[in-house]
Order: structure tokens, then sequence, then C-alpha cells
């Protein structure tokens, strides 16, 4: 099901290393539009934070719209916010089954996608690779948020923040043509409303 392009609710994470003073392992609070989450690294780690903060924040009906790491390694951070606007939590994993830097999607729910690199493999390769391992895992979602973004090169800034939305609800359904449809929809009963409101006089 296509949720309403009118009731998505977005926020950024925001996470912290913390320490063993800290109650719990992974604590969470909001700070106004975002959401700050502070782990404590010698019981858990920053793959986990971000994948429980995801799965808080969604039961609560709040869509992460990127993850921003405060305070680590510069390749980490930007990795962690390149795979998290895409939808795609990030772990690293050992063993033989995973030799490269790939998507795994678990099940039939989107929201249940890992960028899965290897323990020990270049962080700034893996960001690279990230692109093409997306298109390769999810080729309709990555071909139609390709469009997008090449139309909202030349549309108004109105219309690029409406746009922005749609890639947001493209990536959560992982259903393009569903959230067409539903834009369609939209736009259509704005038009309608549009022509029954009687001009000012």
């Amino acid at each position: 099901m296509t949720q309403s392009l009118e009731g998505l609710r977005v926020a950024p994470l925001h996470v912290h290393r913390g320490d063993g003073r800290q109650e719990m392992p992974i604590m969470a609070r909001y700070d106004g539009d975002r959401v700050i989450s502070t782990y404590d690294p010698q019981r858990t780690s920053v793959e986990m934070a971000v994948y429980l903060g995801r799965v808080r924040l969604s039961c609560e009906g709040i869509t992460i719209s990127e993850v921003i790491l405060e305070g680590h390694a510069m390749d980490l951070t930007a990795l962690f916010r390149a795979a998290s606007k895409l939808f795609l939590d990030v772990q690293f994993t050992s063993g033989p089954r995973i030799t490269e830097p790939v998507v795994k999607i678990f099940g039939d729910d989107m929201a249940q996608a890992s960028y899965c690199v290897p323990e020990g493999w270049d962080l700034a390769d893996a960001l690279q690779l990230l692109p093409s391992a997306f298109t390769a895992a999810r080729p309709k979602v990555a071909h139609a948020l390709k469009y997008i973004e090449e139309e909202k090169k030349t549309s108004s800034e109105t219309l690029s923040r409406f746009l922005d939305e749609v890639i947001l609800m493209i990536l959560k359904a992982g259903d393009p043509d569903g959230v067409f449809a539903e834009m369609e929809r939209v736009l259509q009963l704005v038009e309608v409303q549009e022509a029954v409101v009687p001009a000012p006089v």
C-alpha cells in the first residue's frame, strides 16, 4: 500500500558516541525536528544504534530522512549518510558469504534492507560502489530516482520540494508505479478543488 503523499513524516537521525555511564546501551531523544541517538560503543555498535533508531521511529510513524554520525570518522560518516538517503542500513559482515559490498533486501519489507560491507573493506571504495549495488538490488526504484533527479534540475523550488517527497515515498514503498499513480491522483484532486472554488470578485 502506498502512503498518502500528504501524510509523510520525516526526521534526521543524529548519532553520537556515548560511554558506560549512560543507563542503556542506546538512548534516544527528540530535539526539535531531529532525533538524537547516543550509544555506548562498549556494549553495542553504531550499526545497531542506527538500525534500532530506524525501527523505533518507524513504529511512531516517522521516516528517517538521513543518518548523520557526529564525531565519527569522515569516511564512515559519509557512507552511513549516503546509504541512509537510499533507505539502507549499513552492516559490516564477516565470513565467506559476502565478498564485496552488496545491497541485501530481507523479505518483502522495503525498510528491511542493508548495504552489506565486508569487514576491512575500504570505506571510500564502498561509498563509490553504493549506487551500482543499489541499482542491482532495486533497478526499478533506481531508474525512477534517476528520472526524478533529472526533472529536478529544471524544476521550480516548490516543485523540487514536492519531488523530494516523491523520492522519499518511492524509497519507502519500493513501488515507483504505485507512488506515481498516487501522485497523479493527488494532483487531479487539487485541480478539481481549484476548479470548484469560485474566483474572488
